[in-house]
């Protein structure tokens, strides 16, 4: 009775109408798990392109703090020009004794 109930089975089971359901599904099997498979590898290289330009604009920040630490001390400016008295006469008391 087995015998003939598999091949009955597997002749009945895939008409035309079937196998393009079943293809269909697959197919949208294989794009799911495309769509899933560039999500990960997206999420993957944004944080490794995060830690690289975290890391460089560490470092970047931590140059320019040494390199300001480091820097001489700045020269001083000039003194400005002595500015002459508007009044050039000698000072007296104003009362005298």
């Amino acid at each position: 009775m087995r015998r003939f109930l598999l091949p009955l089975l597997l002749f009945t089971s895939c008409s035309p109408n079937q196998e393009r359901i079943v293809q269909a599904k697959v197919e949208e099997k294989i794009k799911d798990f495309v769509k899933k498979k560039q999500l990960e590898c997206r999420s993957a290289l944004l944080y490794e392109a995060e830690k690289k330009v975290d890391s460089m604009l560490l470092a970047e920040a931590r140059a320019e703090l040494q390199d300001s630490l480091n820097r001489l001390k700045p020269i001083p400016p000039a003194a400005p020009p002595i500015v002459p008295p508007i009044d050039s006469l000698e000072i007296k008391p104003i009362f005298e004794n």
